[in-house]
């Protein structure tokens, strides 16, 4: 099994473990990225619907 992964381009590459810190530092721009989404649809948006 291990010959036939080599041919096909070699092992997975290791899964990297991240503490909740570094994850909530990943989340932490997306989050913000939608509030600033809802904020524009909020004033720009709903009020022409």
């Amino acid at each position: 099994m291990a010959e036939h992964q080599a041919e096909e381009g070699g092992l997975r590459p290791q899964k990297t473990k991240r503490t909740w810190g570094e994850r909530m530092a990943l989340a932490i721009p997306l989050i913000n990225l939608l509030i600033a989404i809802h904020k524009i649809a909020e004033e720009w948006i709903l009020p022409f619907v």
